[in-house]
This record gives C-alpha cells, sequence and structure tokens, in this order.
C-alpha cells in the first residue's frame, strides 16, 4: 500500500498550465491561468521515477517543490541496493533505458554518467537456448534446415530484410506458413497471462517482455530497437538523488503527503496545511487511493522477485534467460551485465515467478492487471479526477498503463506547466 485514502479527495486532470500573466502578492510570485490564481509552488506525492522527474523539471522552471514519499526510500521499483559481494542489483526486477527521443536522453544525462549498452535476451524454448526476438539464427536452431530455411526465404519476401516483424503481423498475413510461425511463438515464448497491448493483439504490453515475440528478419540480437540504449555508470538511485539535488526541491521520506494535503470534494480545491493551496499537485500513485477505493480496487499484477549470490563469475550467456513455461521463474535476470561492477568469482542474479492478479491494498501495485473491467473502473475514477484542473497525473501507477522510463520522462515534459 502507498497512500491512503481520503473521502473528501476529488478533481484531477493531466491538462497542461499554460501561464501567461503574473503578479507579486505576500512576497509569492502568483500565476493566473484561465482566471485562476496559481502559485509558483508545487506538491509531488510519491517519488518514484515519474515524481523525481516532475519535481525536478517544476523546479528549473522556478517552482518551489514540496515532495513526499511514504516509503523510506526514493526510486520507487527502480530502487537499488549493494548485495554482500559488492553486486548492484535492481531490487524491484530489471529496467533498462532505451529511447528514440533524444531530448529525454539528454535530460537524464544532466544528472548522471551514461555508458552504452546493448541488452541481449536468451530463450529456452524445450531446452533449446535462442535469441529474443527471434532471428535467423534462432530460426536454425528451433527447425530442422528445411523448415528455418523456407521461414527465412518466406519472411525476406514478404517482409524484407533487418525487419522487425510483430506476431500480431504473422498471425493476420493470410499465409499459412507465417501463420503458423506465429502461433509458434506466442504458444512457446509469451508469458501465460500477460497483459497485451489489447485483447486482440499478441503483443505484450510490459517493454521489458514486449519483443520475446517478435522475428527480426536477419542476425541482429539486440532486444531493443530504439536508438539510445545505455545505463548509468553508478546506477538509477544515484540519478534520482540528483534530480531531486536542488535548492528549490525538499523531499520527504517515510512521510504521508496527504496527511498535510487534502482535497475537498465540494469545491475541487486543495487544502496544504488546512490553508488554501493553489499550485499544481502531481500525483503518482494508484488513482484508486486517492478516492479511497470508492469504485472498487483497481487490480494490479505482482510477481515474485528473488535475488541469489553465485559464486562464479557469470550464471548467464546474456543478461536475460526466460522460459515462458516455467511458473516458478519464468525469468532470470544477471544483473552484472547492466552494470560496470565486474567482481571476479561472484555473481548476483534475479528469479521472476509468473504473474499473479492482485485486488487488494495488501500488496505493492506493480503492473497495471489491464482488461475490460480493469479500465471500466478506471475510468470512473478517470472522470472524478477531472474535476481538479490543478492536479496531473503522472506515470504507470496513476495513468494505469505500462510506461517505460522513456515514456514516464516524456510523459513528465509533456504535462507540466514547464515551458
Amino acid at each position: 500500500m502507498l497512500y491512503p485514502g481520503n473521502k473528501k479527495f476529488s478533481r484531477i486532470s493531466t491538462n497542461c498550465f499554460d501561464f501567461s500573466d503574473a503578479v507579486v502578492y505576500n512576497n509569492k510570485v502568483r500565476w493566473f491561468y484561465k482566471g485562476i490564481v496559481m502559485t509558483k509552488e508545487a506538491i509531488v506525492i510519491g517519488l518514484g521515477l515519474s515524481g523525481c522527474v516532475a519535481a525536478r523539471l517544476l523546479a528549473d522552471a522556478g517552482y518551489s517543490v514540496s515532495c513526499f514519499e511514504k516509503e523510506s526510500h526514493i526510486g520507487g521499483n527502480l530502487f537499488e541496493e549493494i548485495r554482500p559481494n559488492g553486486q548492484r542489483v535492481q531490487l524491484y526486477g530489471p529496467h533498462i533505458f532505451h529511447t528514440d527521443n533524444e531530448d529525454v536522453y539528454t535530460f537524464l544525462k544532466r544528472f548522471g554518467n551514461f555508458y552504452p549498452y546493448t541488452h541481449r535476451v536468451l530463450a529456452d524454448v524445450s531446452g533449446k537456448v535462442v535469441p529474443v526476438p527471434v532471428n535467423f539464427t534462432s530460426l536454425s536452431k528451433l527447425f530442422n534446415t528445411r523448415q528455418a530455411s523456407i521461414l527465412t526465404e518466406k519472411l525476406t519476401s514478404v517482409f524484407g530484410v533487418d525487419k522487425r516483424i510483430s506476431p500480431d503481423e504473422l498471425l493476420s498475413s493470410g499465409d499459412n506458413t507465417l501463420i503458423g510461425l506465429g502461433k509458434y511463438l506466442v504458444e512457446n515464448l509469451q508469458i501465460p497471462n500477460i497483459n497485451r497491448v489489447s485483447e486482440e493483439s499478441q503483443i505484450a504490453c510490459d517493454d521489458s517482455y514486449m519483443y520475446d515475440t517478435f522475428v527480426e528478419t536477419g542476425d541482429n540480437d539486440n532486444y531493443y530497437p530504439d536508438k539510445y540504449q545505455a545505463m548509468p555508470i553508478l546506477g538509477f538511485l544515484p540519478l534520482l538523488e540528483n534530480m531531486l539535488s536542488h535548492p528549490k526541491i525538499s523531499y520527504q521520506t517515510n512521510t504521508d503527503g496527504f496527511a498535510r494535503l487534502s482535497l475537498v470534494e465540494e469545491t475541487g480545491s486543495f487544502l496544504f496545511d488546512g490553508i488554501p493551496f493553489k499550485g499544481p499537485v502531481i500525483f503518482t500513485p494508484s488513482l484508486d487511493i486517492l478516492f479511497d477505493y470508492r469504485f472498487g480496487h483497481l487490480p494490479f499484477r505482482i510477481s515474485n522477485i528473488t535475488h541469489e549470490d553465485i559464486d562464479q563469475d557469470y550464471y548467464l550467456d546474456s543478461a536475460v534467460l526466460t522460459n515462458a513455461h516455467d511458473a516458478s521463474c519464468v525469468r532470470i535476470f544477471e544483473n552484472k551485465y547492466l552494470t560496470l561492477i565486474d567482481t571476479p568469482g561472484t555473481t548476483s542474479i534475479c528469479k521472476e515467478s509468473s504473474y499473479s492478479k492482485v485486488i487488494n491494498k495488501q500488496f505493492e501495485p506493480f503492473e497495471p492487471a489491464i482488461n475490460k473491467e480493469s479500465l471500466r473502473i478506471y475510468g470512473k475514477y478517470a472522470r472524478l479526477a477531472g474535476k481538479f484542473h490543478s492536479l496531473i497525473l503522472l506515470g504507470r501507477l496513476a495513468c494505469y498503463k505500462n510506461m517505460s522510463i522513456s515514456d514516464c520522462i516524456e510523459q513528465a515534459m509533456k504535462e507540466l506547466p514547464v515551458k
């Protein structure tokens, strides 16, 4: 559970502010937006990636930003720790930075140095270990010589060379050979019950699983196709700490922001320490919490993450090994590949079980369990939230959709009143 609800909460919006005029009153800058007085003060609830990015963007734009995090640490799912063997691990599973947006990459590089990183994933398919997305090397291992030759020729003739083909494209191709390949990939490489971009699609929502059932027409074994792929040299946590290091940002962990902030539903207004608050309020936790679960709990998925230290140089031949049909461990992730910490004779791995659905607040929400019913519930919260023009929803939990690191940063850049 992140934040306790409050039955007096109401109105939220993802609208950006277009400030056009300002005056000084009682030594505070006050901005006018559509006739509403807005102060150059802001509040951020939740200091995962989206909250940290929001705080920095607002501070850079001249806001005094007060931030609150219920947990004992910042960073959310990007939180890292050092294992007894000296390995730095991502406590909640692997997160890789990749983007086509140069502005996003430029923003991140302000807060730490990066090194180029190419993410490679292997899949265990009935004892055959192959690169994913499935490429021509994979096909030669999964099928006999004649079958692999037919498939590579068909893929090349239909889609061309060095193209990335989705399972949806294969299944809708109208070609029996390609349809058969698409079914094979979905049945053998897709994690069961994983969220997909829609009920009609076979493409996973979570970007860390997105390309498991894609095909690459060639031998490229780079998991992500994005232009910029890199990892922070010192890790994500120092990056976020540097992001919050600004004279206009104050933040508290182990602190329930709603002990000081409340929303008056009748008027669609905020009170901060009992005083009307006119600046933007950034909200990043799950939206059902904000309204005290009025329409029921939004369902989320969880997966069991365990870490092990092993006395050998490397455990895997790549950063990740998946096995879609091993429910006890659908993915093994070796942290050493994502860092420059090359401790000899020891390594650390992260094991991930298959997803299960959670609909109560005893568990930390991780990934939205998206379906028609959950989206219907979220729609109710979003409509109720839409009454508050100074409350901005950011991030995966508040917006109830899967988002990559790049997506979160890009959303904050677009939604916040910082231009």
